[in-house]
């Protein structure tokens, strides 16, 4: 909220947002297939009590004490629990106190420990205490404060020596490097950067690309012709043409298209220059324009970005360490010159023929300089857990997880992440509570982490996951908690329709009752989806089960992303996305205590069941 006035509120939409599950956890019935669903819902007339060994773990789980929770930690003071800052001090503080007051073992660091003035003086005479765990995991992040790049051309011909300097923002895209570097190499033009033998097309038969920086057109040829081989292909049409997500739904990526930037870096360029569309350079300019000093319907808010990194660990926003840069067709021509060729005259040849028009830049050497500059903050993990009471399987772990973090605030504007994540901390503090609260305790060991950084790149759990406080091949289960208190409505349920790609027909909506509706993702060939049937029974929420498959596996992008690229299975319920998302809107008075208590219910049994399997 804002410290002193609330405005009216942005109305965008942004969501920040396979593998085979261990043996031991794998179920015996399939999921239904997606596309049926109807045949993927779960609606419980009357939920059961639960069973005793439950019974004082949904005891300790309420919508009022789950308020209670996020009212401080989506409180003002608490800033908007930036990453860093001493708000998510605050937060990681709170929470840690807590689960000390639930008994829950501390699984973090040790701290270091002050001599005492006798042991300074030699006259201790009883042996020290053995050292023991605080709750917090503490890394180094890596805060960029500032970064610039910059782009040069030198042809030499003839003895003489011609440069040229381009500017990010005016001719290029403004990359977003990770470290300070100078790239250096012969200049090479690639036509689309395609290679097709089927059909005898090959931009890179007559070029060597490793090592240098090759300029691409983007797209693919006869993109307007019928006639062209890659139209008159199915194959071939659908890789390099293919239609619109299903739905057009904007944050749909279908699983397995082709990535013909991704085939580029295969062969080692040193980088890729990419010449926009015939006729977006207007686009390319407009989309560097500030912004509008005043908006009507939207608070002033112009905050910066502070990106931030793990030390030594790969960016999760560089897919490859090769850089991809956006240029305009002004620069391309102006980087073309010394071939006595134009874009545009490349582009009609190549569509004409359908051949390559390849070929190195006689004498041109591209130079592209990165300067970051950048400090070392703190990150702070949240981590306990309640051990398990088996002893040949105490040793393997169920982690349930939620972001603690948000986006800080900026001049007098608060963001409170009352629901994106508050909501989902106090999910995690639920299940810990409700754990420590039972006399019978699961066979594994259930571990419950509160992560920094997910805003920022999911560092806190990709740190967790690289630097496990317990052997992480004994992690067989991961369950997220992000977002879990703002029920669906009719719109909210198109919505998530679209994210899911099933149809929310009318028979649809004739099947759930939209604020009692949860999709529930998990991972492909886990067979969890069972579980979470068998969980509602208890609770009595209108399910919808996912099993995600392919690259996107699930929806977005949050912590379950960390324990998907180590193979571990995981699930990861989530609520309604509204206006709010990332907004100074998002406060408490719009959550629903009810749901959170449901939610948390919920992922308390699937939690507990996977712990005893």
């Amino acid at each position: 909220m804002k410290r002193k006035v609330l405005t009216l509120l942005l109305l965008s939409f942004v969501l920040a947002l396979s593998m085979n599950g261990p043996r031991v956890l794998a179920a015996q019935t399939p999921p239904a297939k997606a596309e049926d669903p109807i045949k993927n819902l779960v609606r419980v007339e009357k939920p059961e009590a639960p069973p005793e060994p439950l019974a004082p773990g949904f005891k300790a789980i309420s919508a009022q004490d789950s308020l209670a929770m996020l009212s401080f930690l989506a409180s003002d003071l608490l800033e908007g629990r930036e990453t860093g800052t001493r708000g998510f001090q605050l937060a990681a503080e709170y929470a840690a106190s807590l689960l000390r007051l639930w008994r829950i073992t501390p699984l973090g660091d040790v701290p270091p420990r002050s001599l005492s003035l006798a042991q300074f003086l030699g006259g201790q005479t009883s042996p020290p205490r053995p050292a023991e765990k605080s709750f917090f995991q503490e890394f180094a992040i890596q805060e960029v404060t500032e970064a610039s790049s910059r782009i040069s051309l030198e042809v030499r011909k003839g003895g003489h020596v011609q440069e040229k300097s381009f500017q990010p923002g005016r001719d290029f895209s403004n990359f977003s490097p990770s470290r300070t570097q100078t790239i250096s190499s012969p200049f090479v033009f690639a036509g689309y950067g395609i290679s097709e033998r089927g059909i005898g097309y090959d931009d890179f038969k007559a070029v060597d690309v490793e090592g240098k920086i090759v300029l691409i057109l983007s797209g693919a040829p006869g993109r307007d012709n019928p006639e062209s081989p890659f139209q008159r292909n199915r194959a071939l049409k659908d890789k390099y043409f293919p239609p619109p997500p299903s739905g057009q739904n904007p944050l749909a990526t279908p699983a397995g298209r082709f990535n013909k930037i991704s085939e580029i870096q295969k062969r080692r360029p040193a980088a890729i220059l990419q010449v926009v569309s015939p006729g977006q350079d207007a686009a390319f300019f407009r989309r560097q324009l500030p912004p509008k000093s005043v908006i009507d319907e939207q608070p002033v808010i112009k905050k910066p970005s502070h990106r931030m990194l793990l030390p030594g660990v790969p960016d999760l926003t560089e897919d490859s360490p090769i850089p991809l840069i956006t240029i305009t067709q002004d620069m391309a021509d102006r980087l073309l010159e010394a071939s006595g060729q134009m874009v545009d005259e490349l582009r009609k040849r190549i569509e004409s023929t359908t051949k390559p028009a390849s070929m190195e830049v006689p004498g041109a050497t591209i130079t592209i300089e990165a300067t970051v500059k950048s400090q070392f903050i703190r990150g702070i993990n949240v981590v306990g857990a309640v051990e398990g009471s088996d002893p040949a399987l105490k040793d393997e772990v169920v982690v349930v997880g939620a972001h603690l973090d948000h986006t800080g605030s900026w001049e007098d504007y608060i963001f409170n992440g009352a629901d994106d994540n508050g909501s989902g901390s106090v999910g995690v503090l639920n299940l810990a509570r409700a754990f420590s609260a039972g006399a019978q305790k699961p066979k594994r060991t259930v571990v419950f982490c509160l992560w920094c950084g997910e805003e920022k790149g999911l560092l806190g759990s990709r740190f967790f996951v690289q630097n496990p406080p317990l052997p992480k091949a004994r992690v067989v289960a991961y369950l997220n908690m992000d977002m879990i208190s703002r029920p669906y409505d009719e719109k909210s349920l198109k919505f998530a329709g679209l994210m899911f790609e099933f149809p929310v027909t009318p028979e649809f909506l004739k099947q759930v009752t939209p604020a009692n509706f949860l999709p529930v993702v998990f991972s492909a060939g886990s067979g969890w989806g069972e579980i979470a049937r068998e969980a509602d029974r208890y609770i009595g929420l209108d399910l919808y089960l996912h099993e995600a498959s392919g690259p996107r596996f699930g929806i977005g992008t949050s912590d379950h992303a960390s324990f998907h690229v180590a193979k571990i299975p995981w699930l990861f319920p989530f609520s309604a996305v509204t206006e709010n998302l990332h907004q100074t809107s998002d406060s408490v008075d719009k959550v629903s205590g009810e749901l959170i208590e449901k939610v948390s219910k919920l992922m308390y049994v699937i939690a507990f069941r996977l712990a005893q399997k």
